[in-house]
C-alpha cells in the first residue's frame, strides 16, 4: 500500500488489537512505510486495557513487529478522550491512513456512535478491521458509484492488488435499485430489474475504461437492491472476499465532512476488513473547527 505512505495504528490494549496489528504488520512488510503506534486510552472506560508507559509501549510494539528496515516506526502513548485523541492525532501527524478495530456486526457492541464519528470526521483514509479476521489482500471487492470518490477506491484498490503475491482478484461491485413507478409503465418487476442490470453494467464498463489496470483483470457485478451497503456485504461474503474498499463522498459541498450513508451502512453490516478511501484532508477544515480551541 505504497499510496498510504504515513500510517497510524491505534490501540485499546483489549483482545481488539490482535488483529489491528495483524494488518499492520501485514502492510509493513515491504516498502518504506511510516508507523505511528498510538495507545489511546481513557482512564474512565473499563473497556480499555491498562495504560502502559511509553517506554514499555514503544518495546512491545517493536518487538511484534517483523522485521523492516525501511520502516520507519514510531510510537505514541495518549490518555483522556479516545476519539478526540484519534481525530488529532490523525491530523497532527498528517496521517495517509488509519487502522481502527471494531466489534464484529453480530456484536451487541458492533458500530458505535465513537466508531462512527471518528470514521466520518478524520482526515484520511480509514482501514477498519473485525476482531478475529486475519490479513489477506488477494480477494478485494470495491464498490462502485460511479463517482470521482470511486474512482479513488478503485485506484487505490487494483493498487494493493499490485502489492499482492498471488494472482489477486478484484470484482467492482454497483448496486441499482427498481423504481416504484415500473408497473404504471406496464413493465414486470423482473423486466425494470433487467433494464437496470444492463444500465448498470453499462455505465460501470465505461467508469472501468477510463482506468489503468496495469494487467489486473477486474470482475463487474451489478446488484439490484434497495439497500447497497447489504447488498456489497452478502455479495462479499458469498465470493469469500478479503476486504471491502469503498469511497467517502457527501452528496454537497457541505456533506463532503461526512460519510455517504451507504459506506457508513456498509461499515455496520460488514464483517469483512473495510478500507473507506477518502480524498486526504477533506474533513480537515472541520477537525479544524473542531479544534479551534487547542
Amino acid at each position: 500500500m505504497q499510496l498510504f505512505k504515513r500510517i497510524g495504528v491505534f490501540l485499546k490494549g483489549t483482545r481488539l488489537d490482535r488483529a489491528v496489528l495483524g494488518f499492520a504488520s501485514h502492510i509493513s512488510r515491504s516498502g518504506d512505510h511510516e508507523l505511528v503506534f498510538a495507545h489511546v486510552t481513557n482512564p474512565n472506560d473499563p473497556g480499555c486495557g491498562p495504560e502502559p508507559s511509553s517506554d514499555e509501549f514503544d518495546q512491545q510494539i517493536r518487538e511484534q513487529l517483523p522485521d523492516n528496515p525501511a520502516a520507519k516506526i514510531e510510537t505514541r502513548v495518549l490518555t483522556g478522550d479516545q476519539t478526540d485523541n484519534i481525530l488529532r492525532c490523525s491530523r497532527d501527524e498528517d496521517l495517509d491512513l488509519a487502522i481502527l478495530g471494531r466489534k464484529l456486526p453480530s456484536s451487541q457492541l458492533g458500530l458505535g456512535a465513537k466508531i462512527s464519528r471518528i470514521v466520518r470526521k478524520i482526515p484520511c483514509s480509514v482501514l477498519m478491521v473485525p476482531e478475529l479476521c486475519e490479513p489477506h489482500f488477494d480477494r478485494i471487492m470495491v464498490a462502485i458509484d460511479c463517482s470521482e470518490h470511486s474512482r479513488i477506491a478503485m485506484d487505490t484498490a487494483l493498487e494493493i492488488a499490485n502489492a499482492c503475491d498471488a494472482n489477486p482478484q478484484v470484482v467492482a461491485v454497483s448496486v441499482r435499485a427498481v423504481g416504484r413507478g415500473h408497473d404504471v409503465a406496464g413493465h414486470t418487476f423482473q423486466e425494470a430489474a433487467d433494464h437496470q442490470i444492463k444500465l448498470g453494467d453499462k455505465k460501470l464498463t465505461e467508469f472501468l475504461s477510463r482506468i489503468p489496470t496495469n494487467g489486473i483483470e477486474v470482475k463487474k457485478m451489478v446488484l439490484i437492491s434497495e439497500s447497497p451497503a447489504l447488498a456489497v456485504t452478502h455479495a462479499a461474503m458469498a465470493r469469500k472476499m478479503d476486504i471491502v474498499v469503498v469511497g467517502s463522498r457527501g452528496a454537497s459541498s457541505t456533506a463532503a465532512a461526512v460519510l455517504g450513508s451507504n459506506s457508513e451502512q456498509l461499515l455496520a453490516t460488514c464483517a469483512l476488513p473495510t478500507l473507506v478511501v477518502k480524498k486526504k484532508g477533506e474533513t480537515l477544515n472541520l477537525l479544524e473547527a473542531i479544534f479551534s480551541l487547542d
